[in-house]
């Protein structure tokens, strides 16, 4: 992914839907399921799809 992702963004992770939490300086964030139940950390952030 070459695009920027910022807190409250809709992403999709491994084809779930996701928003984005914070976003960290080392290329990872955390996300927030779409229920917001579970808070997933350090996911990289090149791995996420902007929907």
């Amino acid at each position: 992914m070459n695009e920027l992702v910022w807190p409250g963004m809709a992403v999709k992770w491994r084809k779930v839907a996701f928003t984005v939490n914070s976003t960290w300086q080392d290329g990872t964030v955390d996300l927030w399921d779409e229920g917001n139940h579970a808070l997933i950390e350090n996911v990289a952030a090149s791995e996420l799809e902007v929907i």
